[in-house]
Parts: C-alpha cells; sequence; structure tokens
C-alpha cells in the first residue's frame, strides 16, 4: 500500500472514531454558532452589562448598569468611529468581534467582569470580581464543553460568540424590558404596600426594585427562571409561575420580605433593603434609580 493510501485509510478511520464517540456520547459535536446578539438604545439585561463591562475595559468610562440608555449609545458610537465601523450606535455582528477581548486565567480586569456576567446568564453564579481565578476557568470549561466547542479554559471570540448568543433571561437577546412603567403595575404594587401598613422606605424599596428588575412590568420571561415585576425564581421559592405573574401576590411576596428586612435592621437605606431581599449580583443599583422609584411611586398615588 503506498504512502498515500496509507495516509487516506488513517483519515478515514479518525472519522470513523471521531463519529462514534459522538454518537455514543463521549464526545459532544458542536453546534452551529448562535448570531450575535443585537443590542441598542432601550435594550437591557446580561448582554447589556457585559458589554458595558467590555467598553470599559476598552477605556471608556461607563457605568455598568445593564440598562442600553444614551450614554451607552454615545459611548458605542465614539468606539465604532475610533474602530472604523458604521457608527449607528448599536452593538451587533461588526460590532460584537471587535469589543471582545480574549481572557484566560490570571487576568483581572473588565473583560474578565464581563466574561464573568456572561458565564452568570447561563447559571453559573460567580463573583463579578474581574479576577479570572480557578473557579472562572473551571466555568468557562463546563461551558465549552456542554457546547461542544475547545474545552482550554479560556474565553476567545468562539466562546464569547457562544456566552452572548444564547441564553435566556436576557433584555438584549430573549427578553425585552420596557422602556415605560405600567400603570396597571403600579397601581398594584402601590395598593398592596398600602393595604400591608408599608412604611416609606419598604414602599421606596419596592419601586426601586420593581424598576431594576422590570421597570415596573409584569414579564413573563427573564433570567433562567425569573418572572415578574420583581423577576422572582419558582426554583428559589417564590411560587409558581402562575402565581408570581399575579402582580398582587408577587408583590405581597417582596413587601412581606420587605417588611421584615427594614425591621429588623434600621440603618439600612431602601436600595439595601431591596438587595437583602432581591439578593443581586449587582448591590449598588437599587439605591442608584432612587429619584425614578420616587417618581413612579407619585405617579402611582395619582393613578
Amino acid at each position: 500500500m503506498t504512502k498515500k493510501r496509507v495516509r487516506r485509510a488513517l483519515i478515514a478511520v479518525t472519522a470513523i472514531c471521531a463519529a462514534l464517540l459522538v454518537s455514543l456520547g463521549l464526545v459532544q459535536s458542536a453546534s452551529a454558532a448562535p448570531s450575535w446578539p443585537g443590542l441598542s438604545n432601550g435594550s437591557s439585561g446580561a448582554n447589556v452589562t457585559t458589554a458595558q463591562y467590555l467598553l470599559r475595559h476598552q477605556g471608556y468610562d461607563i457605568a455598568v448598569d445593564g440598562d442600553f440608555g444614551p450614554a451607552t449609545e454615545n459611548t458605542v458610537i465614539a468606539f465604532q468611529k475610533k474602530k472604523g465601523y458604521s457608527a449607528d450606535g448599536a452593538i451587533g455582528s461588526e460590532t460584537w468581534p471587535g469589543l471582545v477581548t480574549t481572557v484566560r486565567e490570571g487576568d483581572d480586569n473588565d473583560a474578565v467582569a464581563a466574561a464573568q456576567t456572561a458565564l452568570n446568564k447561563h447559571g453559573y453564579g460567580l463573583a463579578v470580581d474581574g479576577k479570572f481565578g480557578p473557579g472562572t476557568a473551571s466555568a468557562v470549561t463546563k461551558f465549552q464543553n456542554a457546547k461542544g466547542i475547545s474545552a482550554d479554559g479560556i474565553v476567545g471570540p468562539q466562546t464569547w460568540q457562544y456566552l452572548v448568543g444564547e441564553g435566556g433571561g436576557d433584555g438584549g437577546g430573549g427578553c425585552t424590558i420596557p422602556s415605560q412603567a405600567d400603570d396597571a403595575v403600579l397601581k398594584k404594587v402601590y395598593q398592596k404596600a398600602v393595604e400591608l401598613g408599608a412604611d416609606d422606605r419598604v414602599l421606596l424599596s419596592a419601586f426601586e426594585a420593581g424598576w431594576v428588575e422590570s421597570h415596573m412590568n409584569n414579564l413573563d420571561c427573564g433570567d433562567r427562571d425569573s418572572l415578574g415585576v420583581f423577576q422572582q425564581r419558582p426554583s428559589q421559592g417564590w411560587g409558581t409561575p402562575e402565581q408570581i405573574l399575579d402582580v398582587s401576590f408577587a408583590s405581597n411576596s417582596y413587601l412581606t420580605r420587605a417588611i421584615d428586612v427594614a425591621a429588623n435592621n434600621p440603618g439600612l437605606s431602601a436600595g439595601q433593603v431591596a438587595q437583602k431581599v432581591q439578593v443581586s449580583a449587582y448591590p449598588d443599583r437599587y439605591d442608584e434609580v432612587e429619584g425614578t422609584a420616587r417618581d413612579l411611586i407619585a405617579r402611582a398615588k395619582g393613578l
């Protein structure tokens, strides 16, 4: 047998063995890479947070709040102009590849925080501290194995595309959060607070939490199994999906917990009360929307 025939035979045998391993479930074949998600003014969620961290890594002084507003849009335009891209202020298939940065174990920067945020969208529960340690490396490898891509523990372009292109419960890719509050939701949350005798601090905490989580809308989608105005999760004991999507039930669940937290922690701000109830990965964001929450309470009182 000639060397060429031997080589062809070896290639054929290798292909057959690989196919057999995949069919037996011993090796997972990679699925087609997902499309880069589209983000623009009005988007919100984990993909927006990820993009904001990546923009910070690129040197832009931008708040990381998960909301794609005018400040984020203007920053994206500046980044696009610098790269020579179409400066439309939206993050899509042209902008994402230039925005993502390869990160690996030992790195300590905002791009790592972006990767940790994206991994948490898929349920890995990492601390978003910007430090690429063994825990983050393990999560990356597990994610890559789950997707059937090269499991090297490094977040490169392909892994980034899977991280941001898939995963539920993201206002930028799967669950769009309206830009305006729903009057019916405002009214029900306020009425439940009055019914329970909630004080001003607890009431403010409820509206801060409601605005941050859903812009005071009764969402039928969210991060993992999160639902409703407060993005409560059935898997965490907040009730059945049907109960959580009942605004009065969800409000009662939030407020009764908040009342207890406030009573036992008189020194906490309204946002800190909200954080104790919600246990968010971003504890500062509730106090940051105090002004908006107060305006919404005033609006609710007039309904």
